[in-house]
């Protein structure tokens, strides 16, 4: 998305060494990172990139806020006009699902949408894929496409306020809050499925072993 910001945490850069260990991956492999506006998905995503890319190993990462029907201002006036819009429905799953198919096919190039966050528009971008050996999807419904290995951050929108306050991308209204309200209900199920989860204190869970 043009105009958002993403910069490498050291706070994240240890849980995503920690997950790396646990998942051998080859070219082709996707991994998603799903959770809660705020939850930190953007930034593993990067950790994870960061991780790979010392271990000689080339990654991109797809963000689902580019794959909105409507850009941001306008898919904004639309839940205000209509709040069950709200849901993964606003995405174009099916693209990205679609996008994720194209790499595994071995597809040297995918054009994609691309958000412009300040000027309220999605243009298009050719994504280079012809070096890339994992792809890496982020995003608040990235838990239903099919990937290799799926992750989810557990922080809710209560516990990320004050991250989301400091972010100041986006309003802090009763509204937005009644949307993020919504968003849990729906994504908070979601995660039961996830092969590896990440709790509010950065405990990681692989699916049916102990947290460490």
């Amino acid at each position: 998305m043009i105009g958002d910001q993403i910069a490498l945490n050291e706070r994240y850069l240890q849980p995503a060494v920690r997950v790396l260990e646990g998942i051998t991956v080859q070219k082709g492999y996707v991994i998603n990172v799903a959770g809660e506006s705020g939850s930190g998905k953007s930034t593993l995503a990067v950790a994870l990139q960061h991780v790979l890319k010392e271990q000689s190993i080339k990654a991109v990462v797809l963000h689902m806020d580019d794959y909105f029907i409507l850009p941001p201002a306008t898919n904004h006036a639309k839940r205000e006009s209509d709040i069950n819009w709200v849901g993964p429905g606003e995405v174009r799953l099916d693209l990205l699902q679609h996008h994720i198919d194209q790499f595994k096919a071995g597809y040297k190039t995918i054009n994609k949408p691309l958000v412009d966050y300040v000027a309220n528009q999605i243009l298009e971008e050719k994504l280079d894929l012809s070096d890339v050996e994992v792809l890496i999807v982020e995003g608040t419904y990235t838990s239903l496409l099919q990937v290799d290995k799926s992750i989810f951050l557990e922080r809710t929108y209560v516990d990320t306020f004050a991250d989301r306050v400091k972010r100041a991308r986006d309003p802090i209204t009763p509204f937005v809050e009644q949307v993020l309200e919504i968003e849990h209900r729906i994504i908070s199920a979601q995660g039961q499925g996830a092969a590896i989860t990440i709790d509010k204190n950065f405990g990681i869970k692989f699916r049916n072993s102990s947290t460490y």
